[in-house]
């Protein structure tokens, strides 16, 4: 019996140190993501930036933004570029309703550019549902900026306004604008993201589906010419490089769009009997699982009944709620509980309340760097669980509480200093 018990502990060790190898080897890996485009992806030669001129011997502009007002800090690429008066343009993304209707449309034709080849949208001008409009609002992010030429002068340029559809601390989609110094287009950059509460900045999910959501709201609009393709050959992100141009011929009203679990008698008595032997581990999964989610949606409520404030001043508590707390769930449920067990419902209850957030934002798509430093997350979380259940058979520390206890410090740390 001495000799079962020894094998089953020596059993239990591995497979934390185990575990314990591969938290390592995710967090290691994304970190090296996290930094690779600073060392794999080419950057614009300061002396020779690209250029695209979005109408006919106007306005010259480098196609991305950047988090400087250097070539070198080019982030996303432009992926709409919308022609008209840059005051109905705002009103067009905002208060459609506002704007008045206009008889005479642009000759076809007319709008296309002769510096950029364009590749017409099929639009069908009967069309009349296509989907939900989406809702706009004033927004606040990181400063970016772009490059303009006029008449030869070049200057860097903040955005003019920004929108979103969504919120700050949850999901959003996500527009920053940039009005042409002589008025004859907007150039916007459109993109998906989420607030990450790791990293307490926004992730990038990606910048064609919002580019192309936003696009269809406008085709087969009476108020639009044409919505056509333009290869400005930028690629960043997910983005092939063909950006949207929208010609606006005059604006109108808008218009408003718009498991069955079959279980046996058998299979629900011996559920039952697992749950009654497992209510401590089954709490310790339940307490991270709502610890997170509850972050998450008071960030949320607390951006909209103070929408004063900075979303940021809002998210201040809830991260120290969230890194302290979540280690302290995981440490108090699990002392008295099985260690395996533990160590499975905690990761299983955190697990499961992350991805129940992405799926409630609509998130889909993560950067690889982004889904290793998750799975670290729940290794930790695991560990500490597991360090817990053993603390209470021995007086000494037990090694997988001061590895999982390590473990989320540097998982927390890489988050916040941008190393993920």
């Amino acid at each position: 019996m001495a000799g079962s018990d020894a094998e089953l502990e020596l059993g239990e060790d591995a497979a934390w140190v185990a575990a314990a190898l591969i938290l390592v080897a995710s967090l290691s890996g994304a970190v090296v993501l996290a930094e690779w485009p600073l060392w794999g992806v080419p950057t614009d030669d300061p002396g020779e930036p690209q250029f695209v001129e979005p109408a006919d011997g106007g306005t010259k502009l480098w196609p991305y933004t950047s988090r400087a007002r250097s070539f070198e800090g080019r982030t996303l690429g432009i992926n709409m570029v919308f022609y008209g008066e840059t005051t109905e343009i705002h009103t067009a993304l905002t208060e459609r309703s506002a704007l008045e209707w206009e008889d005479e449309p642009i000759a076809e034709g007319e709008a296309d550019s002769e510096t950029v080849s364009a590749e017409r949208l099929e639009v069908d001008p009967e069309a009349e549902e296509i989907g939900d409009v989406i809702s706009w609002s004033p927004a606040e992010g990181s400063r970016r900026y772009t490059y303009v030429e006029v008449d030869g002068e070049g200057e860097w340029m903040d955005r003019s306004y920004e929108l979103h559809s969504g919120t700050y601390l949850g999901q959003r989609m996500h527009i920053r604008a940039y009005e042409d110094p002589v008025g004859e287009w907007t150039a916007v950059q459109i993109h998906e993201e989420h607030w990450d509460w790791f990293r307490l900045r926004h992730t990038v999910t990606g910048i064609s589906d919002p580019q192309r959501d936003l696009e269809e709201e406008f085709m087969g609009e009476p108020y639009v010419e044409s919505v056509v393709r333009m290869p400005f050959e930028n690629e960043s992100a997910d983005s092939d490089g063909w950006v949207t141009g929208i010609h606006l011929a005059g604006l109108a009203l808008p218009v408003v769009l718009t498991g069955l679990i079959g279980r046996s008698r058998r299979g629900v008595r011996e559920t039952s009997r697992f749950l009654r032997r497992r209510r401590r581990e089954i709490a310790l999964g339940a307490g991270l699982f709502g610890v997170y989610t509850v972050v998450r949606w008071l960030g949320i409520a607390g951006e909209l009944v103070f929408s004063g404030l900075s979303p940021k001043v809002v998210a201040a508590p809830l991260y120290l709620l969230l890194i302290v707390g979540t280690p302290a769930i995981a440490y108090s449920l699990g002392r008295g509980s099985d260690g395996v067990w533990a160590f499975t419902f905690a990761g299983l209850g955190l697990g499961a309340a992350i991805v129940g957030d992405y799926a409630a934002m609509g998130t889909s798509v993560l950067p690889l760097r982004v889904v290793l430093h998750r799975i670290a997350v729940l290794l930790a979380i695991g560990l500490i669980a597991l360090g817990g259940a053993k603390a209470v058979e021995s007086d000494e520390i037990p090694a997988p509480l001061t590895v999982g206890a390590g473990a989320w410090a540097l998982t927390i740390l890489a988050s916040l200093f941008g190393y993920v």
